[in-house]
C-alpha cells in the first residue's frame, strides 16, 4: 500500500510538473514528464491528453491523434471526452481529412456543447467539401446564436462575400471585426478577400499583404493573394 501511495504522489508530481512546462511553452521537457507518468499509468486520461496537445502543438498529429483517441475511447469523462473529439476535428481539418473531422464537429453538436465554435467549424468543413448550401447554413446559425463573436461573424462575412450572396454587407460586417481586432491576420485576410470580390483590387492586394506578413505566410492567405494579383497586373 505505501509504494502504491507514493507512486501516485510521483504521477502527481510528474503531472504538475508537465502542464507548468506545457503552460510555459516548453514541449520538449513536458513531453518527458508527461511520458513518465504513462510509464506508471498507461491510461491516465490527464497524461493522454496533455500529450495530445503537446504533440498538436508540435505538429505531430499522428502522435496526437493516438493519444486523443485513447480518451475518447475510455470515455471516462463527459466533457474531456467532447473536449478531446474537439481537438480531433481541429486536427483533422487541418491535415485536409475533412470526413473525419465533420465526424467529431457532429458528434459535438449532438451533445449541444461549444456550439458556436462547432457550428464555425462545420461551415469551414463544407466550405473545403464545396457544399455551399451547409457550409452557408452553418455560418449562419454560428451568427445568430451570437452576432458579436468576431470568428462567428469573420466566418459568415467570408462566406457572404466568396459566394456573391451579398458582397455590401459582408464587406461593411468583416470591416466591423477588423476594426476591433486590426492586427489578426485571418479578419485582414477575409477584409482582402471581401474587397477583391467587391473589386476593389487595390485595397484587396494591400489588407491581403498585410495578412501573409502577420501570419507568416500562411498558405491559405498565400493563396488569396496569388488569386488577387492575376487581376492586379496594373496595380
Amino acid at each position: 500500500m505505501a509504494a502504491k501511495s507514493v507512486d501516485q504522489k510521483q504521477i502527481n508530481d510528474f503531472l504538475k510538473e508537465g502542464i507548468l512546462l506545457f503552460n510555459r511553452h516548453n514541449v520538449a521537457d513536458s513531453l518527458e514528464k508527461f511520458g513518465k507518468v504513462l510509464d506508471m499509468d498507461p491510461i491516465n486520461p490527464e497524461a493522454n491528453y496533455y500529450l495530445g496537445l503537446a504533440y498538436t502543438r508540435r505538429g505531430d498529429f499522428k502522435r496526437a491523434v493516438v493519444h486523443l483517441k485513447s480518451i475518447v475511447d475510455m470515455n471516462i469523462n463527459f466533457l474531456f471526452t467532447q473536449q478531446c473529439r474537439m481537438l480531433l476535428g481541429y486536427i483533422y481539418f487541418t491535415t485536409g481529412d475533412y470526413e473525419r473531422a465533420e465526424n467529431e464537429f457532429l458528434k459535438v453538436k449532438e451533445k449541444n456543447l461549444n456550439i458556436i465554435q462547432v457550428y464555425a467549424a462545420l461551415s469551414s468543413i463544407y466550405y473545403h467539401l464545396d457544399d455551399k448550401d451547409q457550409a452557408l447554413e452553418y455560418a449562419q446559425r454560428a451568427y445568430d446564436e451570437d452576432p458579436y463573436n468576431l470568428n462567428a461573424k469573420n466566418t459568415y462575412a467570408f462566406l457572404l462575400c466568396d459566394y456573391g450572396i451579398d458582397v455590401k454587407r459582408g464587406l461593411e460586417m468583416i470591416k466591423e471585426v477588423v476594426r476591433i481586432k486590426p492586427d489578426n491576420a485571418a479578419y485582414i485576410d477575409t477584409l482582402g478577400w471581401a474587397y477583391y470580390k467587391k473589386g476593389d483590387i487595390r485595397s484587396s492586394v494591400d489588407c491581403i499583404r498585410r495578412a501573409l506578413d502577420l501570419s507568416d505566410n500562411n498558405e491559405e492567405v498565400k493563396a488569396h493573394y496569388n488569386a488577387v494579383l492575376g487581376k492586379s497586373v496594373s496595380y
